[in-house]
């Protein structure tokens, strides 16, 4: 049988306004106990409808209570409302060392949490190494390929130029030669027509 439910005042020293590092029982709810209730007449001290919640702190784990709706810790009022007794000594002490594991295997699983991320920091900081390294190997690789492209294309030029240059001397030197050939030819017309020309006489 459901025990009837037990209003409690938690003095200020307790459950202080903001300002305090005093804080309210860690609550949660449930599919079967949570939500706003709307069957009791009790408030909180914004005057709205106490939310339905299971504590999971201390030597209260397990109790249902009530407690202000507003969400967030600065928002919450002090206002708690017991539904279930408070358990007997020897099965607070039962929870309280339950809670005892619990938070060790807690602790536990954050340092196993934080091993992860760090092994998942480290991890991806080789991926974003290795991928710097790929892409200034990249860039290396497309620099060599614009460098041979440029050497070709000047290697070409070069050739060219040589090309038109050795055709140019080619010409140059026909080009002497036939002058040569003809100054040559008319040096011997005029030795012919002197010579000539000297007979007659």
């Amino acid at each position: 049988m459901m025990s009837p439910r037990i209003p409690l005042r938690i003095p200020s020293a307790f459950h202080p306004q903001s300002g305090s590092d005093a804080k309210l029982p860690q609550g949660m709810e449930t599919s079967k106990w949570g939500g706003v209730d709307h069957e009791t007449a009790e408030r909180c001290r914004h005057g709205k409808r106490p939310r339905r919640l299971l504590c999971w702190d201390g030597n209260n784990t397990g109790r249902r209570y009530l407690a202000c709706p507003l969400r967030g810790k600065f928002n919450m009022c002090d206002f708690i409302s017991w539904v279930d007794d408070q358990w007997p000594p020897m099965f607070q002490r039962v929870v309280a060392s339950i809670g005892e594991v619990v938070g060790k295997f807690k602790k536990k699983l954050d340092d196993l949490q934080v091993d992860l991320l760090e092994a998942i920091q480290l991890r991806n900081d080789a991926v974003e190494e290795n991928e710097a390294i790929l892409s200034e190997k990249q860039e290396q690789l497309l620099e060599n390929q614009r460098l041979e492209r440029e050497f070709t294309m000047r290697t070409r030029l070069a050739q060219t130029t040589c090309s038109t240059l050795q055709n140019r001397i080619s010409n140059d030197l026909y080009d002497k030669n036939m002058l040569y050939g003809f100054i040559l030819c008319m040096f011997r017309v005029i030795v012919a027509i002197l010579f000539g020309i000297a007979l007659k006489k």
